[in-house]
């Protein structure tokens, strides 16, 4: 069950038998249905998955309506890194958006491998960077994109976004409504030539 996320950090580090040993020791393995929730608003997200099947999303709910911020996919790791760094109580739903099964890094944990894995702050250091660049080209696409161009730079990108996220999230997620992504969607046409696995 951990050979994915070994595999993941050793495109990154070199990883010791005894580091996989203690990378498997101290995970855990969760499986969560469609539509539940890793981390709800308000709590401290105490963790990253790495996510080895299925897909999340995180999104932020004000007065009832959902605002998506972000889709996480397999070989990949979900969490709220804001609230994880800080300990203050997260702003997102994490919610699974289809049957996943993850590996649990809980940051005590973390903390433990950062200390006795030789390399491993080198992996949190680039994966933080991945992480602050996503969100500043998101920021930036905001202000410097129309909706459409948003679309077509997602699916151009990101197209599992568009192959396996619900319409009415990926609405929300370019900040339209889900009439107004129809009518750029058939603008660009059903089948758009990006639409291939990422």
């Amino acid at each position: 069950m951990h050979e994915q996320v070994i595999a993941f950090f050793k495109k990154f580090i070199k990883l010791e038998e005894k580091d996989i040993l203690l990378i498997e020791e101290l995970t855990t393995v969760k499986k969560f249905s469609k539509n539940e929730f890793i981390l709800t608003q308000g709590k401290v997200c105490s963790f990253v998955a790495f996510i080895n099947s299925g897909a999340f999303r995180g999104f932020y709910s004000v007065d009832g309506q959902e605002y998506s911020k972000q889709f996480f996919f397999e070989d990949g790791f979900c969490t709220d890194y804001s609230s994880f760094l800080t300990g203050k109580k997260s702003l997102t739903y994490l919610q699974a958006i289809e049957d996943s099964t993850v590996i649990v890094f809980e940051k005590k944990d973390v903390d433990h491998m950062y200390k006795t894995i030789p390399n491993f702050v080198e992996f949190g250091k680039l994966l933080a960077e991945s992480l602050y660049i996503k969100v500043c080209d998101i920021k930036a696409s905001f202000i410097l994109n129309t909706p459409e161009e948003r679309y077509s730079n997602v699916a151009k990108d990101r197209p599992r976004v568009i192959q396996r996220v619900p319409q009415y999230m990926l609405a929300s997620y370019l900040g339209v409504t889900p009439e107004a992504l129809s009518r750029i969607r058939k603008r660009l046409g059903r089948s758009h030539r990006y639409d291939v696995e990422e």
